[in-house]
């Protein structure tokens, strides 16, 4: 198995500001497609490519359209669109009880009373139904369980504060204008512990 990255290298030694970061956010997606054609395509090889949802979300209304899976196609490649969802397609968690005899995890088609969901709502965990819906969205959904045993995992405070690697994410936050000032760690932006709900509380 190999690993490829998807994101323009950058030499973050050379970056001060937002500045020096927009030549390279600019075209990520167009970077990500490039080193797939070249680096899975090109061989003959297949390839679990991992994104965020709005990177591949077809048909969506918001924003701009995502461009790496038309590229991809263009170049050849067989594409199959799975997009992580849980059971609360409504506005305010709304719990659609289908999904309660299903035994997570599964990849389900996008068909059916499934097809018919609200797909951003899907993937935020309760999210006002917009369209477009699942099936024009993505080929199939990974249902890894209902919405409120969802967790997800961060590094903490303890784990990050005084480390190399803690600075660096502050000098991040500080370029991109997230940050005012040192004081992060008090921020919610670092967890006390380890594991927190995926989704906040209604």
């Amino acid at each position: 198995m190999r690993i490829l990255g998807g994101d323009p290298y950058i030499d973050r030694d050379k970056v001060e500001d937002e500045q020096d970061v927009i030549p390279y956010a600019s075209h990520r997606d167009d970077w990500y497609a490039q080193v797939v054609k070249e680096e899975v395509l090109a061989k003959n090889h297949r390839a679990l490519l991992i994104m965020g949802a709005m990177h591949f979300l077809r048909n969506s209304p918001d924003g701009p359209r995502p461009s790496i899976e038309p590229k991809l196609r263009r170049a050849g490649a067989k594409t199959y669109l799975i997009m992580f969802g849980t059971n609360t397609p409504g506005e305010r968690g709304d719990v659609d009880h289908r999904f309660d005899s299903w035994t997570a995890p599964v990849i389900a088609p996008a068909s059916g009373w499934i097809g018919e969901l609200p797909a951003q709502s899907l993937i935020e965990g309760g999210y006002p139904p917009t369209k477009p819906n699942l099936r024009d969205a993505a080929d199939a959904i990974l249902y890894l369980g209902p919405r409120e045993s969802l967790m997800k995992v961060s590094m903490t405070r303890a784990q990050l504060e005084g480390t190399p690697y803690g600075a660096e994410i502050i000098r991040g936050l500080k370029i991109r204008m997230i940050l005012q000032s040192d004081a992060v760690f008090a921020d919610a932006l670092f967890p006390e512990k380890e594991e927190s709900p995926q989704f906040p509380a209604w």
